[in-house]
């Protein structure tokens, strides 16, 4: 017995499954059998009528796999269809306001982090303070008046405002983020 037979002067193979078509002939009958379940469900047409929507537009195609295959594909792949159809139903704006959900949030915790990481560095600004407030301080500030020390270092911390400024600005932030747990 033959696996081929002769339809309108082509040969075509008999036996062939649906997972042996071709990757663009496999993309024509799913776009048809999406279609196919967009009608039966906005239309109410049964399963077999739609099945036969979509049968008929593969003999048009000259596409030659069983019929069986073919509802058991269809079958198979409702919950794919039904997913796809409910999110073409959804309008764009709730997608471009969950990535704007998604992108707050993580903004939100990095900072959450990065206002942790400040909290437990206040040991250190602790430490600058007391040797802002020292006779070592004092010291070596004389010690860079009088010149003792190279040019070229680098003596933010022997400037009066420097110090200040940052501690004056430490204060403001850390009385900003307790008061704003508090809420």
């Amino acid at each position: 017995m033959s696996k081929h037979k002769m339809v309108n002067g082509k040969l075509l193979q008999m036996n062939k499954s649906y997972g042996q078509l071709k990757n663009k002939q496999k993309s024509k009958i799913a776009e048809w059998m999406y279609q196919a379940y967009k009608k039966q469900i906005n239309e109410g047409i049964s399963n077999e009528e739609a099945l036969s929507l979509v049968l008929d537009k593969i003999d048009e195609a000259q596409i030659w796999v069983p019929d069986y295959e073919v509802e058991k594909k269809y079958n198979g792949s409702k919950n794919k269809f039904q997913r796809r159809l409910a999110s073409e139903n959804i309008p764009q704006h709730i997608y471009q306001m969950e990535a704007l959900l998604d992108k707050a949030t993580a903004r939100l915790d990095a900072l959450e982090a990065k206002i942790e990481e400040y909290k437990e560095f206040q040991s250190d600004i602790k430490r600058l303070e007391e040797y802002y407030t020292s006779q070592q301080w004092k010291d070596d500030f004389a010690m860079d008046e009088k010149g003792t020390f190279p040019e070229r270092l680098k003596r933010g911390v022997l400037s009066e405002d420097g110090i200040y400024n940052l501690l004056e600005r430490n204060k403001e932030m850390m009385d900003w983020i307790n008061t704003g747990s508090e809420d």
